[in-house]
């Protein structure tokens, strides 16, 4: 038997086939599957070829797969982009049992080994997504840069990058901020962060995010204020949770995983977020995911087969 995952991110998708010793056959790494950033054409060839190259390299037809989850991102979130999407798909996958979801699901089932709970995603955005044991399932944030990726690099960032400009101005006292910001950036005159952020990135919202790393530094060293703002941070993505956590109606204790480049500044924000799960009284464990979400992509096709995953299961 074979169990395909792909998990698409906004930058690369990761194919991971396993059988049901859940032993890794094969894994690969293609290009993004958006398809706000590739179009229909592009999104279909590249699903095709890689899912063709798969079954080339254990010698299988494609009806021979098992069944395969697809994780893609932004699904869901726009009817018309969903029906173009489950057209191309269907026409690729009619003879194979698929389901698609939006890539918050192998977050959560990489993150809690497909058992009750919650997985807050904090990298340039922010998303949690939660099932319950009776199967239930509900999603929280997700809205995007404009709209509201609270708690995330990018929302942390516009932050820092605020508090900086107040700083240099005088209209705040000045913290250990100015001076790492302006020294990691490599910013030598006055107003030299807007030509950095509006002609050098062009406002891209991947290297406007990386002005958190920038933040959790000047915390570091010392920074009221940046402190201050990873805490708010914390509290946005605890607010996801505790919101799930409502929706879901847990009856015992569940689990949340975390995953996502803000979660690397460690107590930053994971302190702040233990201090308000615990205030909040939420009966729930904190932990690292389980498995990378590509593996998760592939636990799920395992799980959405009928299959029951076993206690002790280890992917090899």
């Amino acid at each position: 038997m074979y169990f395909l995952g792909v998990d698409g991110g906004g930058t690369k998708t990761r194919y991971v086939l396993i059988n049901e010793e859940f032993e890794r056959l094969v894994d690969i790494e293609k290009g993004t599957i958006h398809i706000h950033q590739i179009g229909v054409e592009e999104l279909k060839e590249q699903i095709k070829k890689s899912i063709d190259e798969i079954c080339k390299k254990v010698n299988i037809r494609i009806n021979e797969l098992t069944y395969i989850f697809l994780a893609v991102p932004g699904y869901g979130e726009s009817i018309e982009d969903k029906k173009i999407i489950d057209k191309v798909i269907e026409e690729i996958l009619i003879e194979v049992p698929y389901t698609v979801d939006n890539d918050s699901v192998a977050g959560w089932a990489a993150g809690t080994g497909c058992k009750e709970g919650i997985n807050i995603v904090s990298g340039t955005g922010s998303i949690a997504f939660g099932k319950n044991k009776l199967g239930k399932s509900a999603r929280v944030g997700g809205w995007g840069p404009i709209i509201g990726d609270d708690g995330s690099a990018h929302a942390i960032a516009l932050k820092v990058i605020n508090e900086y400009t107040k700083q240099k101005d005088g209209r705040k006292p000045r913290t250990q901020l100015v001076e790492v910001l302006e020294r990691e950036m490599k910013i030598n005159c006055y107003y030299g962060i807007v030509d950095l952020i509006f002609n050098e990135y062009k406002q891209s919202r991947t290297e406007i995010a990386k002005f958190s790393k920038i933040g959790s530094l000047a915390a570091n060293e010392g920074c009221t204020a940046c402190k201050e703002i990873f805490k708010d941070a914390a509290y946005e993505l605890f607010l996801h949770i505790d919101t799930l956590a409502k929706e879901l109606d847990f009856e015992e204790e569940f689990i949340v995983s975390y995953t996502g480049g803000v979660f690397n500044t460690g107590e930053l924000v994971l302190n702040p977020l233990k201090e308000f799960i615990s205030a909040s009284k939420l009966n729930c464990k904190i932990q690292e995911p389980e498995l990378d979400p590509w593996n998760g992509a592939a636990l799920m096709a395992y799980l959405l087969s009928g299959r029951t995953i076993p206690k002790n299961y280890k992917f090899r």
